[in-house]
């Protein structure tokens, strides 16, 4: 009786144990560090790919990856208030940290000396789609179809997170590869900052072309995002530049007094769909304006993503979710830095094209629904309800009852491949931050504790009690492997 007693006690304990370590929020965030001094001998320059009046961005490898990266040295003289935050830290990263999308630069870390930023970012091999724009002069309506939907669903995405970009431009739009491939990321979020529902935004920022008239009257929402989506589309489709002013006044002067205004018989070219979206981006009241969602699902985006979608073979990948088993969060948290920073765009091309099939209204997140409209199709409602519960509870690490773009990859990526003997060692020397060849409770705490302030401090010490095998109070590399490759 005694026995059985403190059995079941052991057991209670457990569980309780174990839910209490699943409440740890992990995000990519957590891994975006913050360095004081330069940038460190991890990188070597390779050369200058571009530059502003008070900004410049360097091509480097980042030695312990063999990684290219793009590197961007940010003078605080040239910084306006409003793109600092509280505690005088870039509030582009305090943006990007809350950002998860495919189609949304990864920062990786930064470092802060007293007159520089460094911000290391996912290197685009493609360069800007300005420089595209101007090699090819026009789209065809497919290309600029595609363009458009990975943007709308990055605006779409960041909107829902309450983020305005405030500075879309084709400059701020790259391109992936050298190929002819239209795969892109959007960038700078320099003048990007979070919407207040209680209040409009204030403050011009952004280039003449691409602002919409609100802002020039001095409040806006984030649908002047949507306008410059507008006049992005424009000189896709049309070639040129929405306005004929050869300077910013006479541009500024133009859009105060003479708006875009697209007429069907003015390009005649241009299919009625492409016409029909066009004078739904440029509306110039903004609250009849539409958003990027809506956006997504317009005739002419969605005709384009059904070609796409049709080359996407999801039975692998929908296997995967099912089989993904979350069994230490320790683990989850080292998928979750390989995802981030690890893993290159090469890498999950696939997994990329497999994620956007999947997310139906293009938001950047999947949702219960729209896994259950895809397993519905190979078996009965009863069993793919089921098999859905089990992939939220085992895959939403965050538990904010979506599938987040890089939750997705952790829970897909093929880590056979991925755990080699070098990204085993980055990763263990990630959380091993006094280089002592273990990993302590401090060092779990210190890297995990971002944006988990409110948990029982005693979770740091059951988390490492997972992995710990001998009982030490610490995780050597050996148990680290361990835990990672079972």
């Amino acid at each position: 009786m005694g026995c059985g007693s403190s059995q079941n006690k052991k057991k209670t304990n457990e569980k309780s144990r174990i839910a209490s370590v699943a409440v740890i929020n992990i995000s990519p965030g957590t891994f975006l560090t913050r360095n004081k001094g330069s940038l460190s001998n991890n990188y070597t320059e390779i050369k200058k790919i571009g530059s502003g009046a008070f900004a410049e961005v360097k091509l480097c490898i980042y030695k312990p990856l063999n990684q290219k990266r793009a590197v961007k040295i940010i003078h605080k003289a040239g910084l306006h208030y409003q793109q600092m935050d509280q505690e005088f830290m870039l509030k582009e990263i305090s943006v990007l940290n809350t950002l998860d999308h495919p189609n949304i630069l990864r920062c990786y870390e930064i470092f802060e000396d007293h007159w520089k930023f460094y911000v290391a970012m996912e290197y685009c091999e493609g360069g800007e789609l300005f420089e595209k724009i101007m090699k090819l002069k026009k789209f065809t309506e497919k290309q600029a179809a595609e363009i458009m939907f990975q943007l709308l669903s990055a605006v779409a995405y960041c909107h829902g997170k309450d983020v305005i970009h405030r500075d879309l431009k084709p400059e701020n739009i790259l391109l992936e590869d050298k190929e002819d491939g239209l795969s892109l990321k959007v960038a700078d979020f320099g003048s990007s900052c979070f919407i207040d529902p209680n209040r409009k935004m204030t403050g011009c920022f952004g280039s003449a072309y691409y602002l919409a008239p609100e802002v020039l009257g001095g409040e806006y929402t984030e649908k002047c995002d949507i306008w410059s989506c507008g006049v992005i589309l424009f000189i896709l489709l049309t070639g040129k530049p929405p306005y004929s002013g050869r300077d910013d006044k006479t541009i500024l002067t133009q859009i105060r007094h003479c708006p875009l205004n697209i007429k069907a018989e003015k390009y005649p070219t241009l299919s009625s769909n492409a016409i029909d979206l066009l004078q739904k981006l440029l509306i110039l009241e903004p609250n009849s304006r539409i958003s990027a969602l809506e956006a997504i699902s317009h005739p002419w985006v969605k005709s384009f993503r059904g070609h796409q979608e049709e080359n996407v073979n999801l039975t692998h990948t929908l296997e995967n979710l099912r089989q993904f088993s979350s069994n230490n969060k320790l683990k989850d948290a080292v998928y979750t830095f390989l995802s981030t920073q690890v893993v290159s765009g090469e890498e999950v091309k696939v997994l990329k094209a497999e994620f956007q099939a999947l997310d139906k209204n293009g938001d950047g997140k999947i949702s219960s629904s729209e896994l259950m409209e895809q397993y519905i199709l190979t078996m009965n409602e009863e069993d793919a309800k089921h098999v859905v519960e089990n992939i939220m509870k085992e895959v939403d690490t965050n538990q904010n009852c979506e599938i987040d773009y890089v939750e997705f990859l952790a829970a897909c990526m093929n880590y056979k491949q991925l755990l080699s003997k070098n990204t085993l060692d980055i990763s263990f020397r990630m959380f091993d931050r006094d280089e002592s060849g273990e990993i302590t409770v401090d060092e779990i705490r210190s890297i995990l504790k971002s944006g988990n302030t409110l948990i029982d401090e005693n979770i740091w010490t059951d988390l490492v009690k997972e992995v710990d095998q001998n009982g030490d109070g610490v995780i050597d590399i050996r148990e680290f492997i361990q835990a990672m490759i079972r």
